[in-house]
């Protein structure tokens, strides 16, 4: 079965604050159902990646769109949506593991026995992670939560706003999204800078904001230029994907940690020998992709959406 991912949002007839956050919510909303009801259907683990992404973009939006929206919605829908993304970024974690620092290929020859159990365990943990989010996902906590969000996207969003938020609801659309742009940059520069002198979990949060600055452009592409959109992604997806492997690898570390725990005693010495083959050869690759960053951030410093930019 194809993924079913976020299509591309065409802006070009939308001409106010309000028209943009429509549409913008409409296709999240669609995005989010379809998914959830093919993993009730097929229990397909692709889509439920794609909920993980959908709830994140989500927050993005409703926190792009802050002003219009009513706080005891902004609230709980951030609350639970939030709650669902980390019980399924733990699953993220546990299959980037497996297929990244504890592939199925040895890093030792006569050690297969020992890596073939420690994958076990590993496995089983993986099992218990999905097991624990499709309770989750199916005991209509999740369910619940998506007709109340759409109950709200349905509704006379006028009624619900005072002055400021109803007139930002007319506002013309453009300035809004220079706005939105901007921000999110210099909030991720903000972030970014000095990454040498970060924590891995601040590094960790410096990703979401770049995260958060690939769906502002991603929700208002069709109103940018193709070239300097292409700009835009390429540097992102680079920064992304470098603090990606560094996130990644300090969860492995981790989840060695607590797989250690579970191997038996026979085992341990040479699983011991063969985590420090991993970790060393981790060491390396994390120092090359902090570095990759550092050149992506200052790529970014010089990068900035004007008016011109703009279709």
């Amino acid at each position: 079965m194809e993924v079913y991912k976020l299509p591309e949002l065409n802006m070009k007839l939308c001409e106010t604050v309000g028209d943009a956050a429509q549409q913008v919510f409409k296709e999240c909303a669609a995005h989010l159902f379809i998914n959830f009801e093919r993993f009730r259907d097929n229990h397909d683990e692709a889509s439920l990646m794609q909920i993980r992404i959908g709830m994140r973009r989500t927050r993005v939006a409703m926190q792009i769109f802050k002003p219009i929206i009513p706080p005891e919605i902004q609230k709980r829908i951030t609350r639970e949506f939030r709650y669902f993304g980390n019980l399924l970024g733990e699953a993220r974690d546990m299959d980037v593991f497996l297929s990244g620092m504890l592939d199925e290929n040895c890093p030792l020859e006569e050690m297969k026995a020992d890596y073939a159990h420690l994958r076990y365990h590993a496995e089983l943990m993986r099992e218990d992670e999905y097991q624990i989010i499709e309770q989750e996902l199916m005991g209509g906590r999740f369910e619940k939560t998506f007709k109340r969000f759409d109950k709200w996207r349905l509704s006379d969003w006028s009624s619900h706003l005072g002055r400021t938020g109803n007139k930002l609801l007319s506002s013309p659309l453009k300035p809004f999204v220079l706005d939105v742009l901007e921000d999110g940059r210099m909030n991720l520069l903000s972030k970014g800078a000095y990454i040498e002198e970060r924590s891995t979990q601040e590094l960790h949060r410096v990703r979401k904001y770049v995260k958060r600055c690939r769906y502002h452009l991603r929700f208002f592409s069709s109103l940018i230029h193709e070239g300097k959109l292409n700009e835009g992604y390429d540097i992102l997806v680079e920064m992304q994907d470098t603090l990606g492997h560094v996130n990644d690898v300090k969860e492995g570390m981790l989840l060695l940690s607590r797989l250690s725990a579970d191997v038996k005693a026979e085992h341990v010495a040479n699983i011991l020998t063969l985590m420090s083959v991993k970790i060393n050869a981790a060491s390396d690759q994390v120092a090359d992709q902090l570095h990759a960053f550092q050149q992506s951030w200052h790529r970014f410093e010089d990068y900035a959406i004007q008016s011109d930019d703009l279709l």
